[in-house]
This record gives structure tokens, C-alpha cells and sequence, in this order.
């Protein structure tokens, strides 16, 4: 992990520009500093930055480098010294696990489906006793019924 690497998994824009003295208001908007703004329309996520007015962007070293006028290497030596990190790359022991909120998403997402399909299922079962199958046509709602119930309870959920 190199010293940009271990600066941008540490430190994020909004709390290095909180830090030099840019306000930052709940929606992360902020007075631009690299343009005379009188309305916030510097933009500052986890992990960039972007002005609607001027059209700076860029990542957390970025940030540091246009605020100070300084190097990229420069900046991030900065912001090491600046919130105590050591700019020297951590050994694989120390080194932090990379973030991973997509897990958490991903069980939300299997959920929310396996609601639909149950919603599905019991429609279709509610459907089987109002409209009986008259014909051979009517037999294709039964067979759909039959795949639902089939994926719906294949699938493993985690406990």
C-alpha cells in the first residue's frame, strides 16, 4: 500500500476540509476555495470533491495539493503529518481490511426479492383458487405458480 493509498483510505475529503477551515454544511456543500464563491458549490463526498462553479475535482490529496499549492507527494506528506498517520506504507499485518458495504447491500437486495416473489406466490395462489383452469390455456398460470414456489425455496438464506 503506497503513502496516496494509505492517505485516502484514512482520511476522507470532507474531514480534511473541515480540518483547513473549509465550513462544510450537512449536505456536504461547501464555499469554494479556489474561485470567489459567495454560495456553497464545492461538492465533498467519502472519497472526492467537485465545484459546479469552477469545476475542480479531484481526491483528498488533490484537495490538500490546489489548498496549499503543493505536490501531489507534498500534500500527502501533509496530511500524514497533519492527522498522525505514518507515512511510510503499514507492513500487510497492519494493513486495514478494505470497506465492504457492498455485503450489506447485496443481503438488502436478496431480501427485497425474496419479498417480491413471496408477494408473487401468493398472488398466483389466490389467483388459482379464483380462476380455476378451465382450459389448457388456464393451466400455464398453474405451472408459473409451480417455477415461483420452485425459486423461492431453492434459494439459502443466510440465519
Amino acid at each position: 500500500m503506497t503513502i496516496y493509498e494509505n492517505i485516502k483510505a484514512a482520511i476522507s475529503v470532507k474531514q480534511a476540509a473541515e480540518h483547513y477551515g473549509l465550513k462544510v454544511n450537512r449536505n456536504g456543500m461547501a464555499c469554494c476555495p479556489f474561485h470567489n464563491d459567495k454560495h456553497p458549490s464545492l461538492k465533498l463526498n467519502e472519497d472526492y470533491f467537485f465545484c459546479f462553479g469552477c469545476g475542480a475535482k479531484g481526491d483528498v490529496i488533490d484537495l490538500v495539493a490546489s489548498l496549499f499549492d503543493l505536490s501531489s507527494y507534498e500534500a500527502a506528506q501533509k496530511l500524514a503529518a497533519d492527522f498522525g498517520l505514518d507515512p511510510k506504507p503499514p507492513t500487510t499485518a497492519a494493513m486495514v481490511k478494505p470497506k465492504r458495504p457492498y455485503i450489506r447491500q447485496f443481503r438488502e437486495d436478496e431480501m427485497m426479492c425474496f419479498r417480491v416473489l413471496t408477494d408473487y406466490l401468493h398472488l398466483l395462489e389466490d389467483w388459482k383458487v379464483r380462476y380455476a383452469p378451465k382450459t389448457p390455456e388456464d393451466v400455464v398460470l398453474c405451472q408459473e405458480k409451480v417455477q415461483i414456489k420452485y425459486a423461492l425455496f431453492s434459494v439459502k438464506l443466510p440465519c
